[in-house]
């Protein structure tokens, strides 16, 4: 039986996944600053959609970058 992913932090263990949320929503808004810097997201119809999108889709590859199974 597998356990689930989690990461040796502060001296306890801490949930992968919770990890790579917290990663995807820092380089959303990472993202987001360059959008505004460059004119882009002006031009965006569905701002929240889009920024919750990428937010996932990040945490998703995050996840699996790390996790991998």
């Amino acid at each position: 039986m597998a356990a689930a992913p989690s990461v040796p932090m502060f001296g306890s263990f801490f949930p992968a996944w919770l990890l790579c949320i917290f990663a995807g929503t820092v380089v959303t808004v990472l993202v987001r600053v360059a959008f505004v810097a460059t004119g882009l997201d002006d031009i965006l119809r569905w701002r929240v959609a889009v920024y919750m999108s990428m937010a996932v889709g990040l945490a998703f590859l995050f996840l699996l970058a790390t996790v991998g199974r």
